[in-house]
């Protein structure tokens, strides 16, 4: 009983060492990570501050800054916490004798032995034999600190990694802040354009940037400083065009049917300004229609269906059904002019409406589409002619018979 109280002790013991030796590795790699994340941090704000890299660079840049300091965090300071908490495999008991052997020579031998004894005890042959060995070692290992064979301490020479970085950004950050203050504003948004510092202010006069889809619109860019730039180009799907020069401090270009929102910049000596964007109002328009007619009965007309087909001449009575298919509409109207009256028509959704009336007179007609956010309009102008139904008429002619002058004849 004794001897294994006394193994037990023993393997408390190097239990104990265990986790002060994961905990000495944690405070190791915190200062590795400390040092090694502060460099990387210095290297990626210092390369934006000098480079002025394009988002694409900035991005490679911030995510290859971002991944190393995950990793060095992982591998030096978290798995090591692990192990101090006793999750995943840690160094075996036979392990932790040697490194504890190495500090305390006189006691590898015995207590690696004392570990192999106590594997071989199970052999109930020589176990008393084996159990009396053991006992004697323990008693031997018994008064041995085993965790002094790790003095947290001696980390200390590992600050010469992680003070000099941060004394180094300390020392920028005093003297010029801007180092590292915008490079890493920049580094993080690292969608954004930025412009690299000019010695003239890029000055956009145009205040509205929308425009109807298909139509122009006119860029006016003004620059103010002590050097201005005799030059300037807009660049926008990855192609610079010149500007015109309308007086020393003024340049115009004219975006030319514009189809699609358009984000843009201009240049001028070898600095861009900030990116703008032209937004585009879309046109409401009228893709297709067709109109089923169904006449009266009595004309005995068979029913039909007529696409794109506006003008027309019907009998009167005769029941249109307009069904319409738009592009970036909200709303369709349709305008009678014999009556001055308008109709909404019905909105099926996915830019669908349908709209259907009984006809009883001439009339132009017009249709409006339109769109509610752009406040744009188109409308298209129709002419229905109308057959109207005509009342009965009875025609008579009169003859006299010459030989009989009292007869009168009726011919109708």
């Amino acid at each position: 009983m004794q001897v294994q109280n006394n193994y037990q002790l023993l393997i408390v013991k190097l239990d104990a060492f265990i986790r002060k030796y994961y905990l000495n590795q944690v405070i190791r790699g915190a200062l590795y990570t400390v040092g090694f994340v502060l460099l990387l941090f210095l290297a990626a704000s210092l390369s934006e501050s000098f480079l002025y890299l394009q988002p694409t660079g900035r991005k490679v840049l911030f995510y290859s800054f971002l991944l190393s300091s995950i990793g060095a965090l992982a591998y030096w300071v978290l798995i090591p916490l692990f192990h101090y908490f006793s999750l995943g495999r840690l160094i075996s008991h036979e392990q932790a004798a040697k490194i504890i052997g190495s500090h305390f020579g006189s006691v590898q031998d015995k207590l690696l032995n004392v570990l192999q004894l106590k594997k071989q005890s199970l052999d109930l042959e020589h176990a008393a034999l084996i159990e009396a060995s053991i006992n004697q070692k323990l008693e031997v290992l018994r008064p041995v600190p085993f965790r002094a064979a790790i003095d947290l301490s001696k980390n200390r020479k590992y600050l010469r990694y992680a003070l000099p970085p941060l004394f180094l950004l300390f020392a920028i950050l005093i003297a010029a802040p801007s180092l590292i203050k915008d490079s890493t504003e920049r580094l993080i948004h690292n969608d954004t354009h930025y412009e690299r510092k000019a010695p003239f202010d890029f000055i956009l006069s145009t205040k509205d940037l929308t425009v109807p889809q298909n139509e122009n619109i006119e860029i006016e860019v003004k620059v103010s400083g002590d050097l201005l730039p005799d030059m300037m180009s807009i660049e926008y799907d990855n192609y610079q065009y010149r500007l015109l020069k309308k007086d020393k401090t003024t340049f115009t270009y004219t975006l030319n049917n514009v189809q699609r929102n358009t984000p843009f910049h201009f240049n001028a000596n070898g600095f861009s300004s900030k990116e703008f964007l032209v937004k585009v109002l879309k046109k409401p328009a009228l893709l297709n229609f067709e109109m089923q007619l169904n006449y009266p009965a009595y004309t005995g007309r068979k029913d039909e269906i007529l696409k794109n087909t506006g003008d027309l001449e019907i009998p009167a009575g005769t029941k249109i059904s307009w069904k319409f298919q738009s592009q970036h509409a909200d709303q369709l109207r349709i305008y009678f002019e014999s009556i001055h009256k308008s109709f909404a028509a019905q909105n099926y959704g996915t830019d669908q409406f349908g709209f259907q009336q009984t006809i009883m007179n001439s009339s132009r007609y017009q249709v409006f589409i339109e769109n509610n956010s752009a406040n744009l309009a188109d409308s298209t102008q129709y002419n229905l002619s109308v057959i109207a139904d005509l009342f009965p008429v009875i025609q008579v002619e009169t003859f006299v018979d010459s030989n009989q002058a009292k007869m009168v004849y009726f011919v109708g």
